[in-house]
């Protein structure tokens, strides 16, 4: 792992001496060792549209693969959601400019949950505006995740929507989290459903601590509606397909429903 005072260094040049050739930048090396140790995929899928992939290993389990999006909006770049954690996001930021040749400027943060805000606070330190739920920093803070200074009033009730540049954010109603966020870009038909959608193949609907089952359907539903023109659709784990995902997440919802109305 990179120790903090690397992170302080990085951002500081190496001094030149003499007639000696410049010795190469902190900076240079410190971001070459965090794409090694902190490796970004990015996935070209539409014009100015990118899906981000980053991998987080948790104590004892295989690598969970986290998705996000990359939207070029003119002179904007806008990430939806961070990489999950704080260096991980540093190198996806870094890389993100590799790419397009401009720095990330706009970050929307779609549910407070540690995949979606581990990355908030570098966001933040590099001067990059956050949107978010109204209800996101409260209950990222409650649960000791790193929380946005920022949010946006107009998404604070179901079935609301709001322009982030040229893309829509909207806020469907309670589903895999209470403040859930999806996004959709119009012009390439790409739909960002974040963790309310599940993966193609996926059989399971993942961590529900947070998710209230039946307006979760009745929120997919709404987005399906909503969104009818959506051609890809990009989950916040796993892989993306076409709205599809949308049918196959409320039949797992279902499917959950109907279980835990047998249970004894």
């Amino acid at each position: 792992m990179l120790k903090r005072s690397l992170l302080c260094a990085a951002f500081c040049l190496s001094a030149c001496g003499g007639a000696e050739a410049p010795a190469p930048k902190v900076e240079d090396n410190f971001l070459t060792k965090l794409q090694a140790d902190y490796p970004v995929t990015l996935s070209k899928i539409a014009d100015n549209v990118w899906v981000h992939t980053t991998n987080y290993t948790l104590p004892g389990q295989s690598p969970i693969p986290s998705n996000g999006l990359i939207v070029v909006d003119g002179e904007d770049v806008i990430l939806v959601d961070g990489a999950w954690g704080e260096l991980a996001t540093l190198s996806l930021l870094e890389k993100v400019k590799v790419e397009t040749g401009k720095a990330v400027t706009k970050m929307i943060v779609t549910h407070h949950h540690m995949d979606r805000t581990a990355g908030v606070d570098v966001a933040e330190w590099r001067g990059i505006q956050i949107f978010s739920h109204p209800d996101t920093p409260a209950l990222a803070a409650k649960s000791g995740f790193p929380a946005p200074n920022t949010s946006v009033a107009a998404l604070k009730d179901p079935k609301s929507r709001t322009s982030v540049g040229s893309i829509e954010v909207a806020y469907p109603g309670h589903g895999h989290a209470s403040d859930n966020l999806v996004v959709y870009v119009p012009s390439a038909g790409v739909l960002y459903g974040g963790c309310a959608v599940r993966g193609a193949g996926v059989k399971t609907l993942g961590n529900i601590g947070d998710a209230d089952l039946e307006k979760w359907s009745e929120s997919l539903q709404w987005v399906k509606a909503t969104y009818p023109k959506a051609q890809i659709v990009v989950p916040g784990h796993g892989k993306g397909a076409n709205l599809s995902l949308v049918d196959a997440t409320i039949a797992l919802i279902n499917a959950e429903t109907a279980e835990s109305d047998a249970a004894p």
